[in-house]
């Protein structure tokens, strides 16, 4: 078979696939559709990720990421050793993620866990206040995104609405941040400097949920924008 050729059957596949994973979440979860079975990631040692992978064509990968992305998934493509992999959500916990994983009903899927470390803080000393309060802003953003994401799919908001919040979302982070910098704007500790990154950071995601497309865009920009949380924040927490 030539190149072209094979490629072709392998983009054929990938939409393939695709579509029976939609169908399987769909009939799975028949009482909240396809937009309610992606969950949220709660501030904890770990979440887990409904993912597919084994791409060793980020091409491929990419196609298939928007797939999902049109479904409401996720689709953030990462690195998973010498091949790419494809997260469609994040969860708080592996009993929901491995019950997601079997309503797919494909034997590709399946459920990574994403840890997020505890940290005793021995390093902040007198701030150790301010830094739990700063440390909050992981909770607030996606306890406000998973309702956001719910209530488009409940029909009980639409993207207007969800816009508003969002920028609520965005004021609430804003003020976590504006306190941690008063009360450490004399700190050169790398922890801080870490902190203040991942706020930084999440402010940034939040501001980068789309809100010209349909439900479903949004949802997926907002699973999107929940799994780079989630990793930043498992990213953070290794670090401080």
């Amino acid at each position: 078979m030539q190149k072209g050729g094979k490629e072709n059957v392998l983009v054929i596949c990938a939409v393939a696939l695709c579509f029976a994973l939609t169908l399987g979440l769909c009939f799975a979860f028949s009482g909240e559709g396809i937009l309610g079975v992606f969950g949220s990631a709660v501030d904890g040692e770990s979440v887990y990720a409904v993912a597919v992978g084994g791409y060793d064509d980020i091409t491929l990968a990419r196609t298939t990421s928007e797939l999902i992305k049109s479904r409401g998934g996720a689709g953030y493509v990462r690195k998973d050793g010498e091949n790419y992999e494809i997260i469609y959500a994040v969860y708080p916990d592996s009993a929901t993620a491995d019950r997601v994983r079997a309503a797919v009903g494909d034997g590709s899927a399946y459920v990574s866990e994403i840890r997020i470390p505890n940290s005793k803080l021995k390093w902040a000393g007198e701030l150790k206040d301010a830094v739990l309060d700063a440390l909050t802003y992981y909770k607030t953003a996606f306890d406000a995104l998973y309702e956001c994401g719910n209530d488009l799919n409940t029909m009980n908001a639409d993207i207007t609405d969800v816009n508003t919040r969002i920028k609520v979302l965005y004021g609430k982070i804003v003020d976590i941040k504006s306190r941690f910098y008063e009360k450490t704007n004399s700190s050169d500790l790398a922890e801080v400097t870490e902190i203040k990154v991942a706020l930084i950071t999440a402010l940034a995601l939040i501001d980068n949920i789309e809100f010209d497309g349909d439900r479903a865009a949004c949802a997926a920009s907002i699973r999107y924008a929940l799994t780079q949380l989630a990793l930043s924040r498992s990213a953070l927490m290794e670090r401080i």
